[in-house]
């Protein structure tokens, strides 16, 4: 009788230490599949994010007449601006934006009667928005440009800037490109009077 117990009580061990073996053999197959696709996932949520490291102010303005310096449809201003600094970056997984700028004055001044001072902020301009050019290389009649505007925001006296939202994007968003426009009503309207440099990836 004894022999029949602990024969018994070895042959529970024993499947005890199978079952033991056999979920350890599939926490190890688990964490085999799901590392990977973690590290893809992570990967992929970066390689989402696109940044600009500088914004720059128009050097070769244009206007509605002579259509100069078209980025996607959008013309610049008749006038050049500059910038003290700024950035910008969209994630393309969520529509996530951020963008500011300092500093984005007029570089120049070929309205004398108009009251525009160099190195100072258009009057005419009391708001801007950032927009996202999808498929900025595409040429004229720009059929596959895509733009997405961010909201308004603010333009201070000092030509500073900053917005931090959500935009709808288009599934595929290729050759991007990214414009400050003027967003306030006016003569320049929607004409871009900044953009986004040193894009990374």
């Amino acid at each position: 009788m004894k022999n029949w117990v602990l024969k018994k009580m070895g042959g529970i061990m024993q499947t005890g230490k199978c079952r033991s073996h056999r979920f350890m053999r599939l926490m190890l197959i688990l964490v085999a599949l799901v590392i990977p696709l973690v590290l893809s996932s992570e990967g992929r949520a970066e390689n989402s994010l696109v940044k600009w490291e500088r914004i720059e102010g128009v050097t070769v303005p244009g206007n509605a007449f002579t259509n100069n310096n078209v980025v996607g449809g959008v013309n610049s201003v008749g006038v050049s601006w500059s910038t003290t600094m700024g950035k910008a970056k969209v994630n393309l997984s969520d529509g996530q934006v951020q963008f500011w700028v300092k500093g984005l004055v007029l570089a120049s001044q070929n309205f004398p009667a108009g009251g525009l001072v160099i190195g100072t902020p258009s009057r005419a301009v009391r708001a801007v928005k950032g927009t996202i050019v999808c498929n900025a290389a595409q040429p004229a009649p720009f059929s596959n440009v895509v733009l997405v505007d961010t909201d308004e925001v603010p333009f201070s006296q000092q030509g500073d800037a900053r917005f931090e939202g959500e935009v709808s994007l288009p599934f595929v968003c290729d050759n991007m490109a990214f414009l400050i426009r003027v967003a306030s009503p006016g003569v320049v309207f929607d004409q871009w009077i900044a953009y986004g440099a040193v894009r990374t990836p």
